[in-house]
């Protein structure tokens, strides 16, 4: 969707730098990947697995709880890509309520994103960050014995830190059994339950049969007669030739479940009677919303002898009617088959936009379409078709392959090759890679290496080195990145971020960014042809009268680099409100002319320093009232200006939502030139049912810019109307 553009506090050289990269076309990208579960103790752990590099700001639950809204950064990447807005994931078993995830813009910004999560009935949530920088936690407090008695093929292990060889497994294992035997000897079955949850999450190993066995008993003593029944069902199908297969034949008979048959010969081994227990979802959304807008622009001359006399519009064009009027449909389609031993899915999601303009092409944008496939004995795993790079030094969205192969406890080896979907002029491109991950070479830092080639045209376009580092403890975690291009000799990325959540639930975050602006990538050398011949399409257009070191020399001296620090308080006050600051310091290099887009060039930005304050109240008069009221101020070389906003959610109803907002915007340039915008607006869901919403928004921004010479006033109405269907 290339709907609604965002107000932004001033056009901004990196905004700039960013569309040279694109080649003016702009990757359309959702942003959940996965939902994905495990039990941590007495909680259960939703993660959020994204397709971007993301830092988490605050999040802000509802009275109810049932309403948890996550506000994250999306941390400066190599592309800009359109989010689509409303995009939406649900996660559901029969042991835990469903669970859906929204992925937003806050007041339609583009890096600052919000996810609200919605439950059935009443959870109390909390946000962390992930343990990497592409996913966001969220605990359901207190869920982890429900999400035990779900089918074990549906949860993913607890992430076992350090590197342990497989007779350290088996002892925990051993441990956590024996600890669980003397719980139940105690009287606490609770506590029995919860130690072997624990033990049946480690990695399989030989003790794992035992701990299936004993948490039916431990079910049994506990009074749960359907979760013993359970249990034992689902050990006599992992395990039919097991020693405690006849023990759970008995357990079976007892409680009135009949027996399953004795073994035979052919099912001495159990692989296929666990994978004929897999258990199957398929999710997704089908959705249609019709966007519009009108605008107006009216400009006056002051100061001269003409002033009064032309009351109307003195400007190159007047802008006054509708200037966007287009249909998006958009499916997005999930399935998920996953047992103890094999983990298949599939995905599907695509968006078309129907322009109703003329001279506006309507256009489709097939955004995935994948299937993964992740084998857990011998630790395999490749996901295949049109998909979005998750790390390794790939960019963007691509048509290919990715695999991977755990040879060891924590360690994993990597390998990709693919085509960009998003075309680069009449240029052929594809790229390989190789990467060794190690997720914990202590007990909390992982790190990932990885060696990129992408090739443009039959020659090399970029060759990347990089080391990505992670460090996880408790509530902090901490990520670098640092990238070099091997055959232009530059520096691509060199990044840190943390997150930490302190004991009385205050969030701090850092970041410190340096990065080329755009990628160095042989390709960009088409965008800086000389203006004077005819604009080439390949790269062999300009070889023909350019030496191949020639054109590495040209994307070295025509690349800028940006810098971008930030510091980040979200502080509770009271359980109903917090309060929040940060400032953060940017620095564009001089970025030159690009002719061929009609880009004039520009130059080096200097100290962009911002400062922004927030207040965030919750439940002032409902259970479901969500406030955000921030106060932003920006001063760079020969400008300054500031930015008052507010955004509310509230829900009268059980089924109506509503999200007003307002943000005023002012600044002063050079040459006296001052500009004030307001921009009211209003968003709209009314959720029918279990299985779809009716959804609208209409917003206006209102301008005005005056100067020594001139006064201009222009306005914009944007509107949406749609719906979506749930499956």
């Amino acid at each position: 969707m290339t709907h609604h553009q965002p107000t932004r506090l001033r056009s901004h050289p990196l905004a700039l730098a960013a569309a040279i990269a694109l080649s003016a076309s702009a990757v359309q990208a959702q942003v959940i990947d996965d939902l994905a579960l495990r039990r941590e103790g007495k909680d259960a752990v939703m993660t959020i697995r994204m397709t971007v590099q993301v830092q988490l700001r605050r999040s802000v639950a509802s009275g109810a709880d049932d309403l948890l809204q996550v506000y994250y950064d999306v941390v400066t990447s190599r592309e800009q890509p359109n989010f689509i807005d409303g995009e939406r994931r649900q996660l559901q078993t029969a042991a835990l309520p469903r669970v859906v995830v929204t992925e937003d813009g806050t007041a339609r910004e583009l890096t600052n994103r919000k996810l609200v999560v919605r439950i059935d009935k009443g959870v109390r949530m909390r946000a962390r960050a992930g343990r990497d920088n592409r996913s966001i936690d969220v605990v359901l407090e207190g869920q982890g014995e429900a999400l035990s008695s779900a089918p074990s093929a549906l949860i993913e292990p607890a992430p076992v830190i350090g590197t342990p060889s497989d007779a350290e497994v088996t002892a925990r294992a051993g441990q956590l059994i024996g600890l669980a035997r003397e719980s139940l000897t105690r009287g606490e079955p609770d506590l029995a339950i919860e130690q072997l949850n624990e033990a049946l999450n480690l990695p399989p190993n030989a003790r794992t049969p035992e701990a299936q066995e004993a948490i039916a008993a431990a079910r049994l003593a506990k009074g749960d007669r359907a979760g013993a029944q359970r249990e034992a069902d689902l050990y006599l199908q992992l395990y039919p030739s097991g020693n405690g297969a006849p023990r759970m034949r008995s357990l079976l008979a007892e409680l009135g479940g009949g027996s399953a048959p004795a073994p035979t010969v052919a099912q001495a081994e159990p692989t296929d009677a666990a994978r004929r227990a897999a258990t199957s979802q398929l999710t997704g959304s089908w959705s249609q919303y019709f966007y519009g807008g009108a605008s107006q622009t009216q400009t006056v001359l002051k100061d001269t002898p003409l002033e009064g006399q032309l009351p109307k519009i003195i400007s190159d064009t007047t802008l006054s009617g509708t200037d966007q009027k287009q249909l998006s449909s958009s499916i997005d389609l999930n399935w998920r088959q996953r047992d103890t031993e094999r983990d298949l899915r599939a995905a599907f999601r695509d968006n078309h936009t129907y322009e109703m303009m003329l001279g506006r092409p309507s256009r489709n944008r097939l955004t995935a379409a994948y299937v993964d496939w992740k084998e857990t004995g011998p630790g395999l795993q490749a996901r295949v078709g049109r998909q979005s790079g998750l790390g390794g030094g790939v960019l963007g969205r691509f048509d290919g392959v990715q695999g991977s192969w755990t040879f060891k406890p924590k360690w994993k080896i990597g390998a990709v090759a693919g085509q960009p979907t998003d075309e680069l002029l009449d240029t052929r491109r594809y790229f390989g890679g190789l990467s060794l991950d190690a997720e914990a070479l202590t007990e909390n830092l992982g790190a990932s290496l990885y060696l990129m080639q992408q090739q443009i045209d039959g020659q090399v376009d970029r060759q990347a080195l990089g080391l990505d580092m992670r460090w996880f403890e408790g509530s902090t975690s901490v990520f670098s990145q640092y990238e070099y291009d091997l055959t232009l000799r530059g520096t691509n990325v060199a990044s840190l971020q943390g997150t930490t959540t302190l004991s009385g639930g205050t969030t701090v975050n850092v970041l410190a960014d340096y990065r080329a602006v755009p990628l160095l990538m042989l390709g960009n050398a088409l965008f800086f042809a000389d203006p004077n011949r005819a604009l080439p399409r390949r790269l062999s257009d300009l070889l023909a009268y350019r030496s191949l070191s020639d054109l590495r020399q040209s994307v070295a001296a025509t690349t800028a680099y940006s810098k971008q620090g930030l510091v980040g308080v979200t502080h509770p006050v009271t359980p109903q409100w917090q309060v929040g600051a940060d400032i953060r310091l940017t620095s564009v290099g001089a970025i030159a002319p690009v002719p061929s887009i009609n880009y004039p060039g520009s130059p080096a930005s200097g100290n962009i320093w911002s400062g922004s304050l927030q207040l965030i109240g919750t439940n002032l008069y409902s259970e479901r009232d969500t406030h955000v009221a921030s106060l932003t101020l920006f001063k760079q070389p020969g400008h300054n200006g500031w930015q008052l906003s507010y955004n509310n959610m509230s829900a009268p109803t059980a089924r109506l939502q509503l999200e007003p907002s307002l943000r005023v915007y002012g600044d002063n340039g050079t040459g006296s030139v001052k500009t004030l915008r307001w921009s009211p607006g209003l968003r709209l869901a009314w959720r029918g049912g279990e299985k779809w919403v009716i959804e609208g928004e209409v917003s206006a921004e209102s301008s005005k810019t005056t100067s020594p010479t001139l006064n201009d006033n222009s306005t914009r109405v944007f509107y949406y109307l749609g719906y979506r269907l749930d499956l």
